[in-house]
């Protein structure tokens, strides 16, 4: 450093020692003033972005002892005279005098703002998932001729799921967020009539790994019809953090989900003139809990508001399974019911990918919008005819989100 920056170091270092004042109660704004040194650059920095660079030889206090820190009247004195001393300069260079007037030009050294996606404080957002279902083992009845099988399937359509979030982010990217989702629709119901050369026409039921079996059949005349229903719900309690990697922003999340999925299969054959003859039914319930690991990224498209987004999550529980298979024959001649309990493990994997625009709604907060695929898997969670199906389901998904 030259003359000049050595003098106006040894001033504000001898006078913060000598007083503990460091420009407390100067002229001008003086909110979070601080001495700055770059390249042989003697800089103070204060309040809002305003930057100046002194040297007291450059404006009339070359006599100016930095002890004499202490007197205030010698310090508004400098102030003074570098107030009433404009002399900018678009690029200074190491040891020059010069003065940068405030809101004149661009702050070598900007203060830092938190970027929209570094709001802090509540977060929450609502999903609409246009979702269906999809089983391994998806049998609503199969239809038996003396020459080959052929399967009559469920069929699920794309219906309306909700999905909804609230949580709360620090400034340091740390916060929770609790989930909720529920996916509850019925299948179409199918219905098959036993003719001469496709008969007969049957359900069966499996259940405890396939040591249970119950089923209700049509033989020529009768017709069987099979119905599902399947009832899902989840909720996610986690810990989040967002970080940054590269152009990546990104959420990580980890905490605990609980689980409840209800389903029931009911086949039933009546007869040419409607009366019920045999019917079987299956009534399966899973509950579960626990640990989830979730990751969510966000990758902005060159310099508009509109991004990639990924998100993935994985659940792995400890379940509950409870199933209860009936069967009726004869017209109520004989009924039966099978009943089993056991505990097993239960997977969950979840991924999408899709789009987001997000928007600034004032300097601390913003909204998002997303459109994205989903699909998830719940394995071993037991299908219309069984216990230890997987259960597929896919999405098409817009969500609507504020941070504030």
């Amino acid at each position: 450093m030259n003359g000049c920056t050595w003098k106006l170091f040894a001033l504000l270092v001898s006078g913060y020692l000598t007083t503990g004042m460091v420009i407390a109660n100067d002229a001008w704004d003086s909110r979070h003033v601080t001495y700055h040194h770059v390249g042989g650059y003697s800089s103070l920095y204060g309040g809002e972005g305003t930057i100046r660079s002194y040297d007291p030889q450059c404006y009339g206090m070359s006599n100016f002892d930095p002890r004499s820190y202490a007197a205030p009247s010698d310090w508004n004195q400098f102030l003074h005279n570098v107030n009433s001393t404009p002399s900018p300069m678009a690029s200074p260079s190491p040891g020059a005098c010069y003065y940068v007037a405030p809101d004149c030009v661009e702050p070598a050294a900007p203060v830092v703002r938190p970027a929209p996606t570094d709001a802090t404080g509540l977060q929450g957002g609502f999903e609409f998932l246009w979702m269906r279902a999809n089983f391994d083992q998806n049998v609503a009845m199969v239809i038996d001729p003396p020459v080959g099988n052929t399967l009559v399937p469920f069929n699920y359509d794309y219906e309306l799921s909700p999905r909804t979030w609230l949580g709360w982010q620090s400034c340091r990217g740390s916060g929770f967020r609790a989930t909720y989702f529920q996916f509850d629709q019925d299948a179409d119901s199918e219905s098959v009539t036993a003719v001469v050369g496709a008969a007969p026409v049957f359900v069966y039921v499996y259940g405890a790994g396939d040591n249970l079996s119950r089923n209700a059949q049509a033989v020529v005349g009768q017709t069987m019809t099979s119905q599902h229903s399947l009832d899902l719900r989840a909720i996610d309690l986690e810990a989040t953090q967002r970080f940054r990697w590269s152009t990546i922003t990104g959420v990580l999340g980890g905490g605990l989900r609980m689980a409840q999925i209800d389903q029931f299969l009911l086949g039933q054959v009546r007869d040419g003139a409607g009366v019920l003859q045999e019917a079987v039914s299956n009534d399966l319930q899973l509950s579960g809990v626990g640990p989830t690991l979730s990751v969510q990224f966000t990758r902005m498209l060159a310099e508009t508001r509109l991004g990639i987004y990924v998100g993935a999550r994985g659940s792995m529980l400890m379940s509950e399974t409870n199933q209860a298979i009936y069967e009726m024959k004869g017209a109520f001649t004989t009924e039966l019911e099978d009943r089993a309990s056991q505990r097993e493990v239960l997977t969950v994997l979840e991924m999408a990918i899709g789009l987001q625009w997000t928007q600034s709604l004032n300097q601390y907060s913003h909204w998002f919008a997303r459109a994205a695929y989903e699909t998830q898997g719940w394995f071993d969670a037991g299908g219309p005819v069984d216990s230890h199906s997987t259960i597929g389901l896919d999405a098409i998904t817009l969500a609507l989100g504020v941070q504030f």
